[in-house]
């Protein structure tokens, strides 16, 4: 029956975008965030991913090119790292990882290019939103309810399939399901495909234990850095900052009464440097990365860690020993050691551009009442994004589709912007005689709706 259920929900999607062909992109958002071919046996029969996505993009360029985003510098950014990962191949240290990692690695970055012309409007903006989303809680469901009930633990099984990779890793899951915190609490503001109502809103709401209580229940260490990062942006952010403070206080009490003094160890050991899993385990890795970055300033190609060796200094009495192997647990230095300085300039550079076109967004939308979503919107994708690069400084995420997603959509926000002002100034300019200009234009935004 849930092979049916879940092989129903992959249909639909081409059946859908026969007619909306945006749908199609939805359709791979979905098979890339709830991998139904890890939990259907009937799915996993096919390549889900690769035939959702052909016929995405098919559809775009056949029936669905209109108003097309300009080709800036961060499209040009983004295509020249793909192929830059491409070439980095030539001179992998481990061929055949490189490869592997490669295959998957590519088609994220290309589908976050192939994101920005598809999703124009705001009901395609949103609806991206909501699919990411719900596709996300589908994992962090799970996990919340053991914390619930049981308090989880380090190390069990997470979700819905039995792997640690995706966002069945634990800094992984506690990482997103934190940057979507802010996204569901301006879904339960802002949505129009929603109706309005108190359910709505409730399950919003829910929605947002889930995600702290995944967070919590992950026990990843990572997990505190995400909380502070979105805490004391909402907090900026927000219009009422004493009620604000007044309610992020009582969550710090609620929170520190729900974790369990197993979970209070994790997180001590932050600073326990007798671990190799612990932080001076990751900075032996980190310096190692770097001087290998310095020798080999191209990279050494997808999973080039695999052939660090460094020594880990004895501790207790005993005496030092080797470690090889050990993940970059860090994104900025996974782009770095597998890709070289130019992988590592263009990844952050794409970062920071985002950054800066939500800021400009925030900015150019401020004190308009008909571009207020837009507004929120940008602040909420800025505090997402924020988020994502602050956990990333501890988890080798750097090639995760999530992360690429939250790169992407500051570009689709930019665009839609962009199209609107247009239309106001065309608006403006044809305003007939008798009428005022600004009448005129506050239609403009709905016509991209």
């Amino acid at each position: 029956m849930r092979d049916l259920y879940i092989a129903l929900i992959y249909v639909s999607f081409f059946v859908v975008g026969a007619t909306t062909p945006f749908v199609l992109t939805l359709g791979y958002l979905w098979v890339d965030t709830f991998y139904p071919q890890y939990i259907s046996d009937f799915v996993a029969m096919i390549p889900a991913s690769m035939v959702i996505g052909v016929a995405a993009i098919a559809a775009y360029f056949i029936a669905d090119r209109r108003a097309p985003p300009r080709f800036t510098a961060h499209a040009a950014i983004t295509l020249a790292f793909g192929l830059w990962v491409t070439l980095t191949l030539q001179w992998a240290e481990v061929p055949d990882a490189a490869w592997i990692k490669w295959d998957w690695a590519f088609k994220t970055v290309m589908f976050s290019a192939f994101l920005t012309l598809v999703i124009r409007s705001r009901v395609q903006i949103e609806a991206f939103l909501q699919v990411f989303l719900f596709g996300v809680t589908l994992h962090m469901m799970p996990l919340a309810i053991k914390s619930l009930i049981s308090g989880s633990a380090y190390g069990r099984e997470l979700g819905i399939f039995r792997n640690n990779s995706l966002l069945a890793e634990s800094s992984t899951l506690a990482s997103i399901s934190i940057a979507l915190i802010p996204i569901i609490l301006y879904l339960r503001t802002h949505s129009i495909l929603l109706p309005k109502w108190k359910l709505r809103d409730l399950g919003y709401f829910c929605m947002v234990g889930v995600a702290i209580l995944c967070a919590i229940g992950t026990y990843a260490r990572t997990a505190l850095v995400g909380f502070v990062v979105v805490g004391v942006f909402l907090w900026l952010q927000s219009r009422r900052k004493i009620l604000f403070s007044a309610a992020l206080a009582v969550a710090v009490v609620a929170f520190g009464a729900v974790t369990s003094d197993s979970w209070d160890q994790r997180i001590s050991t932050t600073t326990d440097y007798q671990e190799e899993s612990s932080a001076l385990g990751r900075i032996l890795v980190w310096k190692w990365t770097i001087a290998y970055a310095m020798e080999h300033p191209l990279g050494g190609g997808f999973d080039s860690y695999r052939i660090n060796r460094f020594e880990f200094p004895g501790v207790d009495g005993q005496p030092p020993h080797m470690v090889a192997g050990k993940a970059f647990h860090n994104m900025y230095i996974e782009v770095l050691g597998e890709h070289g300085f130019p992988g590592l300039i263009m990844f952050v550079s794409l970062q920071l551009m985002s950054l800066l076109y939500l800021f400009r967004v925030s900015r150019r939308t401020r004190n308009q009442p008909h571009l207020l979503w837009l507004h929120d919107l940008s602040r909420t994708l800025m505090t997402s994004l924020l988020t994502v690069m602050a956990c990333g400084c501890f988890i080798g995420i750097g090639f995760q589709a999530s992360v690429w997603y939250f790169i992407a959509l500051p570009v689709c926000v930019r665009e839609y912007l962009h199209r609107v002002e247009k239309l106001e100034q065309a608006a403006a300019r044809a305003a007939v005689p008798g009428g005022t200009a600004r009448a005129a234009m506050l239609p403009a935004a709905g016509l991209l709706r």
